[in-house]
């Protein structure tokens, strides 16, 4: 089945994983998953990323057959502990307090799939792994970045490519993959689909 690049579905209203998406020329539909996320202490995080990844395409490709859809989650991961969205100030000190001085992972997991004559099939799923580490900062460095309300929808409470940066000392790996999305692997992963890289 041979898709163009104009006919796949993004199971996430991210702006950043829209923006990465659209900044190498794709055009999409975006759907917006209804699901709720786990956030399990039985499975390690990067099942939990690729658990949740999974539920987001398989709930959109039951009601979008016909369609490529491809879906993602990202976690922030500090030892074993999943630090996901804030909810409110005090608790996106916490965070940040948490990761100060110190190296965590990002992981997002993706899953490429399909839904053809009722027969769902997984094309690719993979979860990648990106090291962030901060520098040392006060908590007064923290609140002034809080007051931004740039926390508020990120996970871990901050945003690499935003005011964010400012506390990054190093980071390893993808950095598209801290912002959301591997763009890299997305893109080859959309291509065994059947979506043509934009620029061919």
């Amino acid at each position: 089945m041979k898709k163009s690049a104009q006919s796949f579905i993004l199971g996430s209203s991210s702006p950043r994983r829209i923006e990465l998406l659209k900044i190498q020329g794709y055009s999409f539909k975006v759907i917006k998953p209804d699901v709720e996320e786990i956030s399990s202490h039985h499975i390690s995080p990067m099942n939990v990323a690729l658990a949740n990844s999974r539920s987001k395409g398989v709930t959109l490709a039951k009601t979008n057959k016909d369609n490529i859809i491809l879906s993602a989650d990202t976690i922030v991961v500090l030892g074993d502990h999943i630090l996901g969205k804030p909810k409110g100030k005090k608790q996106s000190l916490s965070m940040l307090m948490k990761l100060n001085n110190k190296t965590h992972s990002v992981i997002t997991a993706y899953t490429i799939l399909t839904n053809t004559k009722g027969k769902i099939k997984i094309i690719e799923e993979k979860a990648v792994v990106s090291k962030v580490t901060f520098g040392k900062f006060t908590e007064a460095h923290y609140l002034k970045y809080i007051n931004s309300c740039e926390p508020e929808d990120k996970a871990g409470a901050y945003a690499i490519q935003g005011l964010g940066a400012r506390f990054i000392k190093d980071f390893k790996g993808s950095y598209t993959n801290i912002v959301g999305l591997p763009v890299f692997e997305v893109m080859n992963g959309l291509k065994k689909a059947g979506v043509e890289y934009p620029w061919t």
